[in-house]
């Protein structure tokens, strides 16, 4: 997996290309480290870049979103597509993390 990030005002936003699992704990380790040394409010996941993504994949997002709310901030996970939607649809992820499709 690959990752991009850019701030817009207040919203930290990251983008993920590529597939995601558990080869990826280092490039998530990053995206952590930049949220926590940022004083945006809301931290946004662009999830349209990503072609794949594992039970070890959502374990990290998952990891993102505790990190995101040990700051007091907000996540919101942006146009997951295809198997990756299928993804958190069938984890549910949506009662934890706020989706936008």
């Amino acid at each position: 997996m690959n990752y991009s990030s850019r701030q817009n005002g207040d919203t930290l936003s990251v983008s993920f290309q590529g597939e995601f699992g558990f080869s990826d704990n280092t490039q998530v380790e990053e995206v952590i480290e930049e949220m926590s040394k940022n004083n945006c409010s809301h931290y946004s996941i662009d999830l349209s870049g990503l072609e794949t993504i594992d039970s070890a994949g959502l374990g990290m997002l998952l990891l993102i979103n505790d990190a995101a709310v040990d700051c007091g901030k907000s996540l919101e996970l942006c146009k997951p597509a295809g198997q990756v939607q299928k993804m958190l649809e069938i984890s549910k992820f949506s009662e934890i993390v706020s989706i936008k499709l």
